[in-house]
């Protein structure tokens, strides 16, 4: 019995699967969605698909989303609440999309505490996280912004364009001469698929940008809220199922300055201690 894959909720689950330009949050935050439509679609129509097609939901999510930490957590809540029924899990998947959506702001103000007055930010890459904190510290600094391309896709072309429609004047530089920018920058900024207790999953070239901005002594900043934050089993799981066509890339926590969170900024060791405080469902401790 699949007639679940013939309604909508279920085309929303794949829309989500298959979101290759959506940021982890707004992809974690669609995701998280299309599960509590399709759950409440189940449990009125067909009960007895229950768990089944969750199950089978969330386990498309993180086969296609595998490196974006908000689908992963959102697979780890279902598990650990599928054999406590449709309500419970309703429950899960409504707070975490709540706390994806809300954590904006939280991180919006902390971030905004790293981006010196009358400065110089370096963003790579795409991030509706990095925007965010971009538009809410123009309210009471000024600074200028500099934007990677972000190739072979060019993400930061993207981003740059809507930095601009929003007020912002913006130079978009290619990646090849980021690293000759950095000592004339103030601080570097990008998000972060997914966070590990010592290492991130973001857009290849992080790596080389961020090893390059700790020699010039340049602060840079991962921006990420604690629902991108894995546990080790599930962050190495991520790791491993990465192909050799993955724009992403893992980078070593301790080369960046901190990852700003909803919560503050946190160095690499309390990552690592929020990292270990989550609890993985028994069926994904693989």
């Amino acid at each position: 019995m699949t007639e679940w894959r013939d309604w909508p909720a279920w085309r929303r689950v794949i829309a989500a699967a298959q979101d290759q330009v959506g940021s982890a949050a707004t992809v974690g935050a669609d995701a998280a969605n299309a599960i509590g439509d399709l759950l409440a679609k189940v449990v009125d129509v067909i009960p007895a698909a229950f768990p089944e097609a969750i199950v089978d939901a969330v386990d498309l999510l993180s086969a296609n989303q595998y490196a974006k930490a908000p689908v992963t957590n959102l697979r780890n809540a279902v598990y650990l609440h599928i054999d406590e029924g449709p309500e419970a899990v309703a429950g899960a998947v409504a707070d975490l999309e709540r706390r994806i959506r809300q954590s904006w702001r939280g991180i919006a103000l902390a971030g905004m505490e790293v981006i010196p007055e009358g400065g110089t930010v370096l963003i790579h890459s795409a991030s509706s996280t990095v925007r965010t904190v971009l538009e809410m510290a123009r309210d009471s600094k000024d600074f200028d912004v500099v934007c990677t391309r972000a190739m072979p896709i060019g993400e930061g072309t993207e981003m740059a364009a809507e930095l601009r429609a929003g007020g912002f004047e913006v130079e978009l530089i290619d990646d090849e001469v980021a690293i000759e920018f950095l000592p004339g920058m103030d601080v570097v900024l990008a998000g972060a698929d997914a966070v590990g207790p010592t290492q991130v999953i973001n857009k290849v070239g992080t790596a080389v940008l961020a090893g390059a901005a700790k020699a010039f002594g340049v602060p840079f900043y991962l921006l990420a809220a604690t629902d991108k934050i894995l546990p080790a089993v599930l962050f190495d799981a991520a790791l491993h199922r990465r192909g050799r066509e993955d724009l992403s890339e893992a980078i070593s926590l301790d080369v960046f300055s901190g990852v700003t969170t909803e919560i503050g900024v946190m160095d690499a060791e309390a990552v690592a201690a929020f990292a270990g405080s989550i609890v993985v469902a028994e069926g994904l401790r693989v």
